[in-house]
């Protein structure tokens, strides 16, 4: 009894044995907090260099202790950023779902009060006149999505390695807080104090934000995402094929 039971268990390990010779090795992802650790080094890293080209803004402290709101503007941005770039990352990664809404939800608030407090600073201002042109606004939102941008391609790529589908609304929602962590950068180094410019140029980054880094990303997603799976499940899908021979 005790041979028969080893013959089996030889032969069934040798069973699994060939059964798995041809697959490849499955790599596991890293871990969500491993990748959100990296995204924030490499914005802290993009926002130096930025900040060392453009400039701290004289006045910060000043400005964030004043009445101007800006503190607020800041904290509204820092909780959109942080949350839009864990709940992205999250969405990823099936079995994370309550991580996701949770900063999900973080995300929104932030932009919500970033939004709200600068639309009623620049309601209550005295001087409602706009003194900044609109290529002033350019500019910072420009800055924005430049310092931005890197980190978003990291999570875009964490994203294409996680989600066995085509991480469309990951990819929206990383562009919308690694842009609010840019408007951070562009806020610091921003010397401009007029209301209608702190609103549209920095609280409403985030949602500018989406609308020009859809076509970079899209374009990132494919290349170091989707493409690649499905080249690989295509590869092995036409190679079983190619194995397997027509039964008479």
């Amino acid at each position: 009894m005790n041979g028969r039971e080893g013959a089996f268990v030889n032969g069934s390990e040798a069973l699994i044995r060939e059964l798995a010779r041809d697959l490849d090795p499955v790599q596991p992802i890293p871990r969500i907090r491993t990748v959100m650790t990296g995204v924030i080094a490499l914005w802290l890293g993009v926002a130096a260099i930025g900040l060392t080209v453009l400039g701290l803004r004289p006045d910060l402290a000043q400005a964030m202790l004043g009445v101007r709101g800006v503190a607020v503007v800041f904290a509204g941005l820092g909780m959109a950023g942080l949350g839009g770039v864990a709940a992205a990352l999250a969405m990823g990664v099936p079995g994370r779902e309550v991580l996701a809404r949770a900063s999900l939800g973080l995300a929104i608030l932030g932009m919500l009060i970033a939004a709200g407090v600068g639309s009623l600073l620049f309601a209550l201002s005295p001087d409602a006149e706009a003194r900044v042109s609109w290529t002033g606004d350019l500019a910072c939102l420009v800055v924005a999505v430049l310092v931005g941008l890197l980190p978003a391609v990291g999570v875009v790529w964490f994203a294409g390695r996680a989600s066995p589908f085509r991480p469309v609304i990951p990819m929206l929602v990383a562009a919308a807080g690694t842009v609010a962590l840019g408007a951070i950068t562009a806020e610091a180094s921003c010397t401009h104090s007029e209301m209608r410019h702190l609103l549209v140029a920095h609280a409403l980054a985030p949602a500018f934000g989406v609308l020009l880094m859809t076509l970079p990303l899209l374009v990132a997603l494919k290349r170091v995402g989707c493409a690649g799976r499905g080249q690989r499940v295509d590869s092995s899908s036409s190679s079983s094929l190619g194995d397997s021979e027509p039964r008479p």
